[in-house]
Order: C-alpha cells, then structure tokens, then sequence
C-alpha cells in the first residue's frame, strides 16, 4: 500500500468465533431457505417486487459487477464472499480470470471452495490481515461491511475503523478502479442515543454493528469518489419476507437438521429483522465507489 494511504490500525470488528455463531450453523439449513446459490444479502428487483427472489439475487450480482466494472477483469477482490455466489459469477459469467473471495466463516469458506472453480481462491481471513500479491482491477462487498464495527465502539472508533477499510480497498486498486459496496444501514434510529436490543448485538450478530450514511461517506471520501447510490429498504422488506415464507415452508425439515430451538431463532430474527427495515429503523444502501487519482 502507498506510503500516503497508511491509516492507523483501528481495529473492533467482529472475530471468527462472532461471525461462525451465526453463519456456521450448517449450509444445508441455509440452502433451504435462501436457495441453492445461498446469496444472504438483499436481492433487487428491476421491476415490480414480486417472488422470484432467484431473479433479484442474479439481478443484484449482475448490479454490483456491471458497477464495479469487472467484465474480463484479470483479479477481482470479494471482500465477505459467503458461500461464493459472487465469485462463481464473476467467473462464469462476467469472464473474470481470477477471482479472490475472503470470509470469517469455515462452513462458507469450505462450501465456496469446494464449488468454486480453480480460478476462485477462497481465503478464511480478515479483510485486516489481506497481503495480495498484485493490485485488483475491481473489489466487490455484499453484506460484510455491518460486521466491521462493534456495537461498543463509540462514533470516533467506528469512522475509524470504516476509514481504515476504505484505505485499504484505496490500496489494492490503481486509480480510477472500482468498488461497489452493499451494506445495512441504521435509517431513523441512532445508536450513540438509543439502546440497540440485545438479541441482535449477542444472539444474532455478536460483535457487529451497523453503520450511518454520513459514516460512510466520512470514511470513504478521502479515497473515493461516489459513482452510483441506491437506498432500497423496500427490496430488504421482500427478501426478509421471502426468506421467512420459505424457511416456515421447511420447518420439519430444518427442525431435523438444525433442533426446535434454532428454527425459532431464526423465524425470530427474520421476523424482527423486516419489521426494522418496515418501521424505517434500517435500509439497504447499494454503492459504486471510484479510486481516486490521489487522496483527498
């Protein structure tokens, strides 16, 4: 990384251990309510919101590579890959030579690679601790950036560490390069004055919060400057609905893979989950962000 992108490291993200409580608990009990692709990130709806949630997952892979400009890319960096929906597109579809994912979970790591064809390398690593080899002609990030920050970071800490990610991306790509970032927001709620419910900060997402728009665009503008922006709450609101009328479609079967309890959990999370984005509490933030010549 060039000597004048070099940002103290800030550090309180979520760990391993926090992102395998939620993300480990079997890809066959996720499979069966987001898909066989198992894209968990909000889908986009071109048209009506209907659904066909497998249209809208291929329409938001096809929105964040067309943003970020990778069409017969020689590397593409994505940072969160989750079960490598995102690279086996990028690959078999966009002509991407090679195509690098990082995820925190082992059960993803291993399902992405094990379908992933050999020009995808899956790395179970910390966007913090990633030395590629060569620049990035295009980074993507789809659902990640909410797991950067903890709750108990106050707002000087969070900037910081949002900084520090976007320096890092700034590092990896030569200017004038792309990213395109996907992420949960806080919309008419702020956490420095209100108290976030426990079950989402210990028994959903431990050690993860979610970010402001303004901490954002704070953190990205000395690096990047903004292309494209879509706030889509509404398209969280179907797929959340989508995903909960499918996992109570299969509840024997996922009270046999995953017990009583989880089952409930997860109906639980889901439930509350699109009742925040419906009471304007969270939205969806899409971006496409371009590298900077030199840093603001």
């Amino acid at each position: 990384m060039p000597s004048e992108q070099q940002v103290p490291t800030a550090g309180g993200g979520a760990t391993q251990a926090a992102i395998e409580h939620h993300y480990d608990v079997g890809s066959e009990f996720y499979r069966l309510w987001l898909g066989e692709e198992m894209v968990y990130s909000c889908g986009l709806w071109t048209g009506p919101l209907d659904d066909d949630l497998e249209a809208a997952q291929q329409a938001k892979l096809d929105w964040h590579a067309t943003g970020a400009q990778v069409d017969g890319a020689q590397r593409v960096l994505d940072v969160g890959c989750g079960w490598g929906a995102m690279l086996r597109y990028l690959v078999a579809e966009r002509g991407v030579a090679r195509a690098t994912g990082l995820t925190l979970s082992s059960d993803q790591a291993a399902v992405a690679a094990a379908s992933c064809p050999p020009v995808a390398e899956v790395l179970l690593e910390d966007w913090r601790d990633h030395r590629p080899d060569a620049p990035y002609d295009a980074i993507v990030s789809v659902g990640a950036f909410e797991h950067f920050a903890r709750s108990d970071l106050d707002a000087g800490q969070r900037l910081a560490v949002y900084s520090e990610f976007f320096a890092a991306c700034a590092g990896w790509l030569p200017p004038g390069r792309r990213l395109s970032l996907q992420t949960i927001a806080y919309e008419d709620f702020d956490p420095a004055t209100s108290a976030v419910s426990p079950f989402f900060t210990e028994e959903v997402f431990p050690e993860s919060a979610l970010p402001l728009l303004p901490e954002i665009v704070a953190a990205s503008h000395r690096w990047f400057r903004l292309v494209t922006f879509r706030s889509d709450a509404e398209h969280y609101c179907r797929t959340l609905r989508l995903w909960q009328q499918r996992l109570e479609a299969g509840r024997e079967v996922a009270v046999g893979m995953v017990g009583r309890d989880t089952y409930r959990h997860y109906l639980r999370y889901l439930r509350l989950s699109r009742a925040m984005f419906e009471r304007d509490v969270c939205t969806l933030y899409r971006f496409v962000l371009q590298r900077r010549p030199t840093p603001r």
